[in-house]
Parts: structure tokens; sequence; C-alpha cells
């Protein structure tokens, strides 16, 4: 059966992003919500589906308030499988960016909600709309998002200055699209204890790691900067 392609193989756990929509279900004040957009934003969810009588997988929702309809995505691999109830883990993985603008482009859905019958926080088109002008970048001059590919070594060479560089703790790598000029460049994100250090380590890691960049430009920044 074609539907079989679609079974989920990829385990995700998310167990911040399900404490904080708890933190929010219990208490949506500004501060948690704000709170949950951060992790919202640069986790992935699963994307439910169903299918047609001829195959053809579609999106799962719900309905809200005044007959509106809502997609539903789950953050994580148990969740949906409280859901399910022992049926076939039917879905796709998907990152925030990638749910939104697919509620972005659909006149019938009016956003999505997350984990539907347990912490359940739902994310309306008025909010998308914000977060999705947000999400452009700082002034409206870059598009930030997860490639399609990474270059060859750009994996290998960001372990090996991890084994060399005891500061830095973690590297996330994203793709920035400059609005203006549509040029791409690759972010990179260090996490760490840097202190008195932090602009030497970025600009020392920033000429180490270009060459492995395919001959693209990079930013590289701190991930406590308000921009990361």
């Amino acid at each position: 059966m074609a539907s079989e392609e679609f079974i989920l193989k990829e385990e995700l756990d998310n167990k911040k992003l399900n404490e904080l929509l708890n933190d929010v279900r219990v208490d949506p004040s500004e501060t948690n919500m704000v709170e949950l957009l951060r992790e919202a934003a640069a986790s992935k969810f699963i994307v439910p589906l169903s299918f047609q009588e001829d195959g053809t997988p579609s999106l799962q929702a719900m309905s809200g308030k005044e007959g509106k309809s809502y997609m539903v995505v789950y953050a994580d691999t148990k969740s949906y499988q409280v859901r399910a109830d022992g049926q076939p883990l039917y879905g796709v993985i998907s990152t925030f960016e990638e749910v939104l603008d697919t509620c972005m482009a659909s006149e019938s859905i009016s956003g999505f909600v997350i984990n539907p019958g347990l912490e359940e926080v739902l994310f309306g088109k008025d909010m998308l709309q914000m977060i999705a002008q947000m999400m452009t970048g700082v002034n409206n001059t870059a598009k930030v998002g997860e490639p399609d590919h990474y270059p060859p070594k750009l994996r290998e060479m960001i372990d090996e200055y991890l084994k060399i560089e005891p500061a830095v703790n973690k590297v996330w790598v994203r793709l920035m699209r400059m609005t203006n000029t549509n040029e791409l460049r690759w972010l990179l994100i260090i996490e760490g204890d840097l202190g008195e250090q932090k602009q030497y380590i970025i600009d020392t890691f920033s000429s180490y790691i270009k060459p492995y960049l395919d001959g693209m430009e990079l930013l590289c920044v701190y991930s406590e900067e308000e921009f990361a």
C-alpha cells in the first residue's frame, strides 16, 4: 500500500517544548507564550496524515470555534502515540517554518494546534502572520531556515573544532536568504561559556570553517545575542 511509505520512522522528542506547552496551558501569560514561541520556532513537529479512498495523503485537521479548521501537529512521537490509540503512525516530520508556511498558504486553514486533546495550544492565523514577519529577520532583511543539504565536510570539521575548543558546547547551522538581494549565506550560531573571548572565538571559528562552506559567505553569532 502506498500509505506504508508514510509510516513514521523517525522518533521525535521535544521535552522542553512539551514542558512549555504545559506551562502555557496552565498560565497563558505573555512571558510563557514568548518562551514557547522561541522554542517552537527552533523545533520540529509531526504532521499526521490521513488517506482518501484513492490513497492520496491529506493533512489532519480539527474544528474550532465558529466552525474554523485548524491543522493538527504533534510535538513528539509519544503525544502522537497517545492520540493514535494503537493505530499506525502516519505522518511527516516538519519544521516550524514549514508548518507556518502551509497554514499561511491555505485559505481553508485558520492556524494550527499542537498536541490536540493533550496540552493543546492553538496558533491562530493572526499570530502566525506576526511570527512570519518576525522570522524574515531583523528589519526584514533575511529569511532563516534549515537547508535541504549541507556541505560534505561541514559536520566533520565542526566536530573536530568542538574537540579542540572547550569553551564551545554546540554549533547550529542554518541557511539565510537575504531579502533584498536573494543571496544565500550560512548562519552559524555558537553556544558556550565564551566569556571575554567571545569575539575572538567567533572570529577564529569563522576563519576555520569558511573553507568548508562551498564558497558561500557566512554570519557567525553567539547564541545569547537577540538575533540568534
